[in-house]
């Protein structure tokens, strides 16, 4: 629509310049600078995005339509005004201030892109998929389909962001290589036809790649796995790696394990400390849930157990712990001493979102067992979380271990605690320090906030 207004206007100055000649003695009267590209007038717009982004960062940002900085065989349409400024702040926000507060201001105004180009529409590819962004020479970021954009969706601006950290890392790995170690993890899965039917999300995932995309090739692969744990974050992808099965899992654990490495040993990197800034900031900008503790519970993400010892931890030290809760255990540990055990610690495992179990550690004589009990856990819609103990009938030794008179009797003061009380789940306050950020969480019992237990991941 935009491409023909200019065309009218164009023809206008052409309809006003023949009349011109027709009647000598009429003065022509046009402002011939409102067409001029060269000389554009600066607008509040613009002297905004001088002061945010090109003096602090030296970036050019393009939003204005300029066919010959993409494919000219495609169709794209320029990106909308109202569309520019929360893109500039998204870009600002979750890439360079947290690449700069982690890495340092020499390391993002050395590597990071000179020009960002912006277009509102997809570029079309004729596969039948759609580019997303492209980085050109080290030097050119260019970012497709954000008039559909919805800033008030922290997942829609997660995934565009991802986008970014996907084409950065182009941009890093043209300054530092690929080690070769990454390619050799799933080497003999790599299909540049990603797009065929028979690469379906789940084959990707059996075979240990993030994405479809990232079977194309090894470096789109390196990109796709940095984007991913950065902007997905570090519980979605453990969550992700469980579920590819024991040797995708063990292949995307080991590719993490060269990305963490690539970006310390080359960059002096914490990559650890890069996911924690741009969850806080889509935490706290852009209200994204999905890093809270009850999305984490409903959306299957804690791979690992939660891990309650109260004997041992030095976070229970720093951090305490509630005298109500150590009481449940200390008279557990009490019923179970009746018969000769001992009670070390408990675990809970995340099954499903309606499904826990409970791994209770105890030691008879010189042996170390195990006792298994399950629950069924429901959410309701304002957090509230009950669990109700059930037999699943599971024949495994640490069922019948859990069936064990004595050692049921034991362990009842645990268990009539979890099953007798409305909790609330939340990762602990003090997680929200960079150090221990989502390694913490635990229960409160609703409305008593000195009545809680937690552990760690």
């Amino acid at each position: 629509m935009k491409l023909k207004h200019i065309l009218y206007a164009g023809l206008g100055g052409l309809l006003l310049v023949g009349n011109a000649a027709c009647r000598k003695s009429e003065k022509l009267d046009v402002d011939m600078s409102r067409y001029t590209v060269d000389n554009p007038v600066e607008s509040e717009l613009d002297k905004w995005i001088t002061t945010s982004l090109t003096d602090p960062y030296n970036i050019q940002l393009v939003y204005k339509y300029d066919r010959n900085l993409t494919d000219v065989s495609r169709d794209v349409s320029p990106i909308k005004l109202d569309k520019v400024q929360p893109t500039v702040n998204a870009i600002l926000d979750i890439f360079l201030k947290t690449y700069e507060k982690v890495a340092g201001p020499t390391f993002i105004k050395t590597y990071t892109p000179k020009q960002f180009v912006l277009y509102g529409s997809p570029s079309y590819n004729s596969n039948g998929t759609i580019t997303l962004g492209t980085a050109e020479g080290g030097r050119k970021v260019v970012l497709y389909e954000l008039n559909d954009l919805n800033f008030t969706d922290a997942q829609q601006v997660a995934r565009k962001m991802r986008t970014i950290h996907h084409e950065f890392t182009h941009i890093v790995n043209q300054i530092v290589a690929i080690p070769p170690e990454f390619r050799k993890v799933t080497d003999i899965s790599y299909d540049q036809d990603w797009t065929n039917s028979a690469n379906t999300a789940a084959l990707a995932q059996s075979l240990g790649f993030v994405s479809r995309y990232a079977r194309s090739q090894y470096g789109e692969d390196f990109a796709e796995m940095t984007a991913h744990l950065l902007v997905e974050g570090q519980l979605w992808f453990d969550a992700y790696a469980k579920a590819a099965g024991a040797d995708g899992q063990a292949k995307l654990k080991r590719k993490e394990a060269l990305v963490v490495d690539y970006f310390r040993q080359y960059f002096n990197i914490n990559f650890r400390e890069l996911q924690f800034e741009v969850a806080a900031v889509l935490r706290e900008k852009y209200n994204d849930i999905s890093r809270t503790f009850l999305y984490a519970l409903r959306n299957t993400q804690l791979a690992n157990p939660l891990v309650v010892d109260l004997a041992n931890g030095q976070h229970y030290t720093d951090y305490g712990q509630s005298a109500q809760f150590k009481a449940v255990w200390e008279a557990t540990k009490t019923a179970l001493g009746a018969s000769g055990r001992v009670a070390n610690n408990f675990q809970i495992v995340f099954k499903s979102p309606t499904e826990i179990l409970l791994v209770c550690n105890y030691t008879s004589g010189t042996s170390a067992l195990i006792a298994w009990y399950d629950f069924k856990m429901a959410i309701a819609a304002n957090g509230d979380i009950t669990f109700t103990s059930f037999d699943s009938g599971g024949t495994d030794t640490q069922y019948g271990n859990g069936r064990n008179t004595a050692v049921a009797a034991g362990f009842k003061p645990l268990r009539d605690y979890l099953a007798g009380k409305v909790f609330k789940g939340d990762w602990r306050p003090q997680s929200a320090e960079l150090a221990n950020y989502q390694k913490f969480a635990g229960f409160t019992v609703k409305d008593d906030p000195t009545n809680y237990f937690y552990g760690k991941f």
